[in-house]
This record gives structure tokens, C-alpha cells and sequence, in this order.
């Protein structure tokens, strides 16, 4: 081999292959036209998007451009066509520094490498431009689902406040009728919900409008989720009794009304709270008084669980409250009721309690009732029903007693309308003499006839001893006796 590569004549052929090669590769013209036409090749597109750069889009909104799409012709070879991707051909048009307003604009345009543009149409747009504006709004946040059974949903509280600014066209800032979020609370039982939520701009129809831009976009809710409650006035109870020789003068707690938390079948029932209870007892002079409120009668929750109570003490006294007026209260429908002792339904009471107390305390502030509940016609003894201020106590060991007569007028009316049916003959003989006697007993006076009757009635028999007219007359003198 060697041999043959230094042999003259073989160096002398491959010196004349390389020399025509050379020349070959200096004298070739690819800009020939049978060359362009085998390698150049063209291309469409038929809607290429339109981009809008340089807009200030904290003053301007871009409101209309026309067209949106250009058609582009562009030519290469095949395999630049080929290679180059789709979003390589841009188009754009510049909006710096434009004020509001229409303007027809030259678009400009970008290509992929060694591809040459041939045509593009329309190769002008006409854009519009609107100033952009930013309002105030109050964020509203609403719930949606249903807490707990049992439980209630508080007002959302937005944090660190409600303040919200949206910014839009001038032309859409208009169609803002709320601003807020929705927090979802289907069967939360908890004291409270916290949560992250996106703010949002809705139209009055409560369509989000979804390019409106909002200054904050996330806050954050507080929703209070709570049992029923209900304001309830306080109502002081006491147990046990002050020691001998004191009275309470003043007592006053640091609070009039409480709240109460539980479910709403138990508060409907509820028109106070009595579950402050005193042990006066372990009173032994003036002061405060601290006090634990309890959840009773089916209650979960107090607010608040305590309270103060200010205690005045004064050393007691015992005075008489004259002719107080005793109430009729229960009597039967049909019946009718009057005193037989006290006459005049009035009675004297003597109370204790602190001499401040006692020096404002007047008849109005005492209640005497004589409980007629279930009774028959008749005379009957009844105890009274005393109802004094809470710190005023009876100066008594037993209830007053009051003498009541009752009648039942229809039952007497219906009595006297009935007709007397003649008497047998042997009685018919004796009905003169009878009448006589009759006659001497009226001469002898009535009181002896109103003693009889009215020792029926003590006796409780509830019947009518005499005729209408003469249990009047009974009634008159009964009261004037007991006068």
C-alpha cells in the first residue's frame, strides 16, 4: 500500500481529483434559479393573536381592539418552515404612553429565524382605551350551611377591618354591588370559626366579576358559633334567715340582667333567672358579697359566672300597717263572695324589716289575698295569702284568718220560682197554728232567725236556710254584727 501511495503516477491522478473538486465547489451559484425553486417554500396563518403591550394597567384598561387576529403569510425553506413553532410568529401592538380614547395603531410583528415575512393582513388595529378607577368597599362576609343542632351563627367579624378598594374600568366600577366571601359552617360546633377567605367583587345579580382587581384579596373572618342565648332580667333567691335583730336594709348586685345559653325549647320557657341564691344565713353584716351564677333548669352556660352583691344591714323594727284591703281572688264563675268578719274587708298587718324600708313602705306595696279557690256557697274561715317586699318579713306566726260567706244567687232564683205543692190534710191543720207561731217569732225579732242561719253556713252545710229575701236580710245583719 505504502508503495502504491508513493508511486508518482498515482499522486498525480489524486492531485487532479482534488483540483477538480475545488473548482467545482468556487464556480457553484446557489443563487441560480433552479436552485431557489427546489428549496423556498411558503406558509399561512390564518389567525394569529393580536398582543396588546406597554398598556399601564393601573390607569388604563384596554376596552377594544379590531381585530384580535391578523392572517400572515411567510416563506423559508421547508425545513425552517418546518421546524419553527406556532407561537414563534408573534404580533403586537404598542400602547405605551396613549391617553383614553379610540387610536389606529401599525402592528409589529416577530418571526422565527431565516423566515422572511410575505405579507400580513390587516396590518392596522383600532384600539380603545378607558382610565381605570379604584372605589371603597365594605366587605361582607356571609355563611353558608347549618351549624350544630342547637347551635346559632354571630356576625362575621373581618379582621383587620372591612375596608376593601376595587379597581376596574370606570365604565364597570358601576356594576360593584358587593364585595365579601362566603364561610362555609354546615355543622360546626365550635365557639368560634377562623378562617382565611378570598375576597371577591358580584354584580347585583351576584355574578363574580372576575377581573376586578382587590386590594386586600385575603382577610381574615372570625364567625362566632354559639348555643341559643337570651337576655334575662336577675332575680335574687335567699336561703336561710339573718340573725335576730337584723333586717336588710339595701341590697343591690353589680348586675340587672344575665345572659343564658341553652337550647331554645328552654329558653322560650324561661322569663327570668333565678339562680342567684342568697345564704343569708352567713350574712353578719354589711358589705359585698361575692356570688356564683349556675346554669339551671336545663341551662348550659351563664354570662357572667359572677357576680358582687352589696348588702346593707340596719337592726330590725316592727311597725303595724292599718286597714289593709283584703283581695278576693278564685272564686267560682256564678257565685258571688262577701265578708262576714272584717266587715269592711280591710285588716290590720304587722310587718318587720329595716326602719329605712319601713319608712317608705306603703299599702301598695303589700298584697293581702284570700284564696276562694274550689269553695262552695256556705261560710267559710280563710287563711290569707301575704305577699310583702323581699325585705320585709311578717310580723306574725300564723296567716290572718277572714270569715267569707258565698252564695249562688241562680240556685236561689231557681228555688223561688218553684210552686208549692199543697200540703197533705193532717199538715194543712197544723199550717194555721204554724203561722202563728210564725208571726210570734217575727214580733220576737229577726236576730233569733239570723242566728240560726247563720250557724248553718259556720257549720259549712252550703244549703239556704231561708228564702232569697231573708238570706239577704241574714247577710245584712251578719255584717252588721260582725261590724
Amino acid at each position: 500500500m505504502d508503495k502504491w501511495l508513493n508511486h508518482p503516477t498515482s499522486l498525480k491522478i489524486i492531485s487532479l481529483a482534488l483540483a477538480l473538486l475545488l473548482w467545482a465547489v468556487v464556480h457553484f451559484d446557489p443563487e441560480s434559479p433552479s436552485t431557489v425553486t427546489a428549496t423556498t417554500d411558503t406558509k399561512i396563518y390564518e389567525a394569529v393573536t393580536i398582543h396588546a403591550e406597554g398598556l399601564d394597567e393601573k390607569a388604563m384598561a384596554l376596552r377594544v381592539m379590531e381585530p384580535s387576529v391578523v392572517r400572515m403569510m411567510v416563506e423559508g425553506s421547508r425545513s425552517d418552515l418546518l421546524s419553527a413553532s406556532p407561537d414563534a410568529y408573534k404580533v403586537w401592538v404598542d400602547l405605551s404612553g396613549l391617553s383614553e380614547g379610540e387610536h389606529e395603531l401599525t402592528l409589529r410583528y416577530e418571526l422565527p429565524s431565516r423566515v422572511r415575512l410575505r405579507d400580513i393582513s390587516p396590518s392596522r388595529v383600532k384600539v380603545e382605551l378607558v382610565s381605570v378607577q379604584t372605589k371603597e368597599f365594605v366587605a361582607e362576609v356571609k355563611t353558608s350551611g347549618q351549624p350544630a343542632n342547637g347551635y346559632k351563627v354571630g356576625t362575621p367579624i373581618v379582621k383587620p377591618n372591612s375596608r376593601v378598594f376595587v379597581t376596574l374600568p370606570k365604565d364597570r366600577l358601576d356594576r360593584v354591588a358587593m364585595v365579601g366571601a362566603i364561610v362555609n359552617v354546615d355543622g360546626v360546633d365550635e365557639n368560634l370559626v377562623e378562617k382565611k377567605v378570598r375576597l371577591a367583587a358580584y354584580d347585583a345579580n351576584g355574578k363574580e366579576i372576575s377581573d376586578a382587581v382587590l386590594n386586600p384579596n385575603v382577610v381574615e373572618v372570625e364567625v362566632p358559633i354559639t348555643l341559643p342565648f337570651k337576655s334575662l332580667p336577675l332575680q335574687l333567691s335567699y336561703t336561710g334567715k339573718l340573725q335576730n335583730g337584723l333586717s336588710i336594709a339595701s341590697i343591690q348586685p353589680s348586675v340587672d340582667t344575665v345572659t343564658v345559653y341553652g337550647p331554645q325549647e328552654v329558653l322560650d320557657q324561661l322569663e327570668f333567672y333565678d339562680g342567684a341564691v342568697i345564704n343569708l344565713a352567713a350574712v353578719k353584716e354589711s358589705g359585698t358579697i361575692p356570688l356564683e351564677l349556675k346554669p339551671t333548669n336545663g341551662l348550659t352556660a351563664v354570662e357572667p359566672k359572677q357576680i358582687e352583691v352589696n348588702v346593707e344591714l340596719e337592726p330590725s323594727e316592727t311597725v303595724t300597717l292599718p286597714q289593709l284591703e283584703v283581695t278576693m281572688a278564685g272564686l267560682s264563675e256564678g257565685l258571688e263572695a262577701a265578708f262576714a268578719e272584717p266587715a269592711d274587708g280591710t285588716i290590720d298587718i304587722q310587718v318587720t324589716g329595716a326602719p329605712s324600708v319601713l319608712a317608705e313602705l306603703t299599702a301598695k306595696d303589700v298584697q293581702v289575698i284570700a284564696d276562694l279557690n274550689g269553695l262552695p256557697p256556705g261560710q267559710h274561715e280563710v287563711r290569707l295569702d301575704v305577699h310583702l317586699p323581699s325585705s320585709v318579713t311578717p310580723g306574725f306566726a300564723q296567716p290572718p284568718v277572714v270569715s267569707i260567706h258565698i252564695t249562688d244567687p241562680a240556685k236561689e232564683a231557681s228555688a223561688e220560682a218553684e210552686p208549692q205543692e199543697p200540703a197533705p190534710e193532717g199538715e194543712q191543720a197544723e199550717q194555721p197554728q204554724a203561722e202563728m207561731e210564725g208571726g210570734s217569732q217575727a214580733e220576737g225579732g229577726e236576730a233569733a232567725g239570723t242566728g240560726n242561719s247563720s250557724g248553718k253556713a259556720a257549720d259549712g252545710t252550703g244549703e239556704a236556710a231561708a228564702e232569697p229575701r231573708q238570706n239577704g236580710t241574714n247577710e245584712g245583719q251578719e255584717s252588721g254584727n260582725a261590724g
